[in-house]
């Protein structure tokens, strides 16, 4: 029998979880449906039956390199924005103090 996980009885979701307690990669089918399309299950038995438990699967997909670079320099890091005339500026932060705001506090350290 196929049931999706969130289907599942308490007490075969807490077979289910002692069975996998490390992880069910390495247990996981593809099974492909009469439309084409596929679904991912576990094996889990009771002694009540055997199951075929429906699990989410993220599928990594290839990324090309334009796309890593545009998701890595695109980020906001730092809270630099940039302003309408293409300059960086720093976003929000009222403790930041320009190099030429700085006075000489007429300490000697000698």
């Amino acid at each position: 029998m196929i049931i999706s996980y969130n289907n599942l009885s308490p007490d075969a979701i807490e077979a289910f979880k002692l069975k996998y307690s490390l992880g069910y990669h390495d247990y996981i089918t593809r099974i492909t449906k009469p439309n084409g399309e596929y679904i991912h299950v576990v094996p889990l038995e009771t002694a009540d039956a055997m199951y075929m438990v429906k699990v989410d699967v993220k599928i990594d997909t290839k990324v090309t390199e334009e796309e890593l670079e545009k998701e890595l320099f695109s980020a906001n890091l730092y809270g630099v924005e940039k302003s309408p005339d293409g300059d960086d500026e720093a976003s929000g932060d009222s403790n930041s103090v320009e190099p030429d705001s700085i006075a000489d506090t007429g300490h000697d350290d000698d």
